[in-house]
């Protein structure tokens, strides 16, 4: 059965939203205002507030809506044999790794998850990485535990045949 994230997952997500959505203002109002307030013509004036006013939607849904979206979206499931992890926005990707690839696991998290105490699950193979985010920090040392835990079990197994 698929596990969905911590619920304090999606206000992290949003945290995260509002920092770069600051950024992403700031610097469009830093080089909007100035050009607008320099340019003569109407028309590019237009250009320039419909392309401000686009830039301001998009961070305001990727504060608002996004977040949810995501959250719910956001699925993992580890068996004995497989990890498996669905998450996205508009397109939803479903990345699946034998338990027998896996090379490393890393535990990681920014100082915004530190304070709500989330942690990230990071599983490596030759192919690439598969992250688990906004995890409790208990929850995600057991996924960790787990698969390697797997991982033991199965060299065994090799090993004694």
């Amino acid at each position: 059965m698929y596990k969905s994230l911590d619920k304090k997952g999606k206000t992290v997500m949003r945290i995260n939203a509002i920092i770069s959505g600051l950024i992403i203002l700031i610097i469009t109002g830093a080089v909007a205002i100035p050009t607008y307030l320099n340019i003569d013509s109407p028309f590019w004036q237009t250009i320039i507030i419909i392309s401000a006013g686009l830039i301001t939607l998009s961070v305001i849904l990727d504060i608002l809506l996004f977040p949810k979206i995501r959250y719910n979206r956001y699925k993992y499931l580890i068996t004995d044999e497989r990890i498996e992890v669905k998450k996205g926005l508009f397109l939803i990707t479903t990345s699946i790794i034998q338990i027998k690839r896996v090379q490393k696991i890393e535990l990681s998290n920014g100082p915004i998850d530190r304070i709500f105490n989330l942690s990230n699950v990071n599983i490596f193979t030759a192919a690439g990485t598969v992250d688990i985010k906004f995890l409790n920090n208990k929850e995600a040392q057991e996924i960790s535990d787990k698969v390697n835990e797997l991982l033991k079990n199965k060299l065994e197994k090799k090993h004694e045949n």
